[in-house]
């Protein structure tokens, strides 16, 4: 049973969060500047989303400026770098994804340790990982593309951030579905996916954060998703296990908020009562919903132990599968 399991099975929802997370706050003086997030990401992409969405009440509860700061480049390990190397003063934190635990396969000399370099914060959530297609496609489903593929002996084309958890998850489907996808690289999802309207590339694998505007819109086609369960605001769109692509069970996005190394007990108190607080923040709460966003409640000590264990589970799979950056 992993880490993530064990917290979900004693997972309770608001008071939970604020049991696992809350502490006293006594750091004096903190903070008496603007704190600034940093994504590994272009601007639109969900981890984008979701700092922003952070940020605000963030904001209210640390009564300071919280200013989003985009440093994509390098599969998201450089703004990850920028943030491992900052000042562990609680100025500077990192919204983190799963290019935390996936880098570290791929880029062997990373100036950081995903784990030790780090000092976890809080889990934000856990979101499943959507296919997309361009609408005028008339890809719906995994048995649109074979069929597709049968008619017309062609592969597809995939917009990937190259080594980010788009790219494993995405040669991870490739392998599953037993599907041709060449694999197109990508500094950010939103470029990709501007893209993808415009025809140029058939695919992109996102999250419901990310994928909720062109699918209300009607502008992309959700094909499915991981996990084992349909989400309730997206009851339309089925898993791959529905539709016969197995293996992709437990393959999820994260996010989660980390700062340097040695960050002082006194601030991370601070720190976990205001990241607890917003999380538990009706508006907040609403806003993650839709964005088909599952609160998880977590420990620090916690946090720590998953990201040692999803690290190693990709590792792992990066092995078995023989997967590489293209």
């Amino acid at each position: 049973m992993t880490v993530l399991h064990r917290i979900l099975g004693r997972t309770l929802a608001g008071a939970g969060l604020l049991a696992c997370l809350a502490a006293p706050a006594h750091a004096a003086g903190f903070p008496d500047r603007p704190i600034s997030i940093i994504v590994p990401y272009t601007p639109g992409g969900s981890s984008d989303v979701v700092a922003r969405l952070l940020g605000q009440q963030l904001a209210v509860e640390l009564k300071q400026s919280v200013v989003v700061e985009n440093k994509p480049g390098a599969g998201a390990t450089l703004g990850t770098s920028l943030v491992a190397k900052a000042a562990p003063d609680g100025y500077t934190v990192l919204l983190a994804d799963n290019a935390q635990t996936t880098a570290p396969s791929l880029y062997p000399r990373l100036p950081y340790d995903a784990v030790k370099s780090f000092t976890a914060l809080g889990m934000v959530g856990i979101a499943p990982a959507m296919l997309l297609s361009n609408q005028p496609s008339g890809l719906r489903s995994v048995k649109d593309m074979r069929d597709d593929v049968e008619r017309n002996r062609r592969g597809y084309t995939i917009g990937v951030g190259s080594g980010s958890p788009s790219h494993l998850i995405s040669a991870f489907f490739q392998r599953r579905s037993e599907l041709n996808l060449m694999m197109v690289p990508y500094k950010g999802a939103s470029q990709a996916a501007t893209d993808v309207l415009g025809g140029q590339i058939d695919l992109i694998f996102t999250n419901p954060a990310s994928a909720a505007q062109y699918l209300q819109s009607g502008r992309m086609n959700a094909i499915g998703m991981t996990g084992t369960e349909r989400l309730p605001s997206l009851p339309n769109v089925a898993t791959f296990q529905e539709q016969g692509v197995k293996g992709l069970e437990n393959v999820k996005y994260w996010f989660a908020v980390l700062a340097p190394a040695g960050l002082p007990a006194d601030v991370s108190d601070k720190w976990h009562a205001a990241l607890a607080a917003t999380l538990a923040h009706p508006e907040v709460k609403r806003r993650l919903a839709e964005l088909g966003i599952t609160q998880v409640a977590m420990t620090p000590e916690q946090l720590q132990g998953f990201i040692a264990e999803d690290r190693e589970t990709w590792a792992n799979v990066v092995k078995e599968n023989g997967m590489q950056l293209q």
